[in-house]
């Protein structure tokens, strides 16, 4: 063999494995880097909800921390399914993330029976952000201003109260209050908590539950009252308010989460970033801001422990749907 033929294939290895090792490595680079380009968070719940704000004030915080953008996209509806089923499908490559919550990762696995996602099959938890913690909440204008009130009226009227909800998950806790004090009233479905609240403030529907986040501004505006926290202490921003095991109902105790998840897959190092930022996030003062005017509370957890919660929460919300009796779609 020439010495130049030999020259050559020697060349021709490098240049081969110069571009397997880059191949390798790729992967690797681009975790590091990421993001490289605009990220998405699609969002469970509709624009200009108290979650919707937190979204977009914790894109423009990962926007500035990483000067690439982070753009919120809206996917609300069928009790958060079409985006849960949207980001399950997406590249798991760290550019679709989805904002989620207690409802449509805890609870719909008991809801529905032929769910298109499964929790913690298609999805990689990066940080839960928020605890939630949910009121019961009548109009300002109800002559109910007690549980004790409300229950004495469901009984006395049987079948003739009606209660609003805006999702699965509200159905439920409503469900096992109902079923822990014996009440019996009429489900009347909203679309979305947008669409209900206006019929829950002029008394079109008797009572609901609905988040702190969302109660308060309208409890100190004087327009709906709070009669019970449905978690297992009282909240600052409705400070008087006892829970509803203080209040007489027992065994009904939950507390709603936003949480950052992407599809399952994604790299691990890309994971560990999101999920580092997310956490200084949440102790930011504009996320304490948020808080303070929303009334929900921050809550980081790093990616395990979110993953734990996740789980423990599904049995949580086990419990209460078959205590009060709801059958899967």
């Amino acid at each position: 063999m020439s010495k130049r033929c030999s020259t050559r294939r020697r060349g021709l290895v490098n240049i081969a494995m110069v571009s397997a090792f880059t191949m390798l490595a790729a992967p690797f680079a681009t975790a590091q880097e990421y993001p490289v380009r605009p990220v998405r968070i699609v969002s469970v719940t509709s624009a200009g909800t108290g979650v919707d704000d937190f979204t977009r004030l914790l894109a423009k915080f990962l926007g500035e921390k990483t000067g690439q953008s982070f753009v919120v996209e809206n996917k609300p509806g069928a009790n958060q399914i079409i985006a849960h089923d949207y980001v399950a499908k997406s590249a798991p490559d760290g550019y679709t993330l989805l904002l989620t919550s207690a409802s449509g990762m805890s609870a719909n696995p008991y809801l529905f029976k032929n769910l298109s996602y499964k929790p913690t099959r298609n999805f990689t938890p990066i940080a839960r952000l928020t605890a939630l913690p949910v009121a019961l909440v009548v109009p300002a204008s109800s002559p109910y201003r007690t549980m004790d009130d409300l229950v004495s009226a469901a009984h006395a009227k049987a079948g003739k109260l009606n209660y609003g909800t805006s999702s699965a998950g509200y159905r439920v806790i409503l469900a096992a209050v109902h079923e822990s004090a014996g009440m019996k009233s009429v489900d009347v479905p909203y679309k979305a908590m947008s669409n209900l609240l206006p019929d829950l403030i002029t008394g079109v529907v008797d009572y609901s539950v609905v988040e702190v986040s969302a109660a308060a501004p309208l409890v100190q505006a004087g327009k709906l009252r709070a009669l019970a926290i449905c978690g297992p202490s009282r909240v600052p921003a409705l400070a008087n308010v006892p829970t509803l095991a203080e209040a007489g109902v027992k065994g009904v105790s939950i507390t709603s989460w936003t949480g950052l998840v992407a599809p399952a897959g994604t790299p691990a190092t890309i994971i560990e970033k999101l999920s580092q930022l997310s956490q200084e996030f949440v102790n930011s003062p504009e996320a304490q801001r948020h808080f303070l005017q929303r009334g929900s509370a921050a809550y980081g957890q790093g990616r395990e422990a979110f993953a734990k919660t996740i789980v423990d929460d599904q049995a949580e919300w086990k419990r209460l749907i078959t205590v009060a009796g709801i059958q899967p779609e």
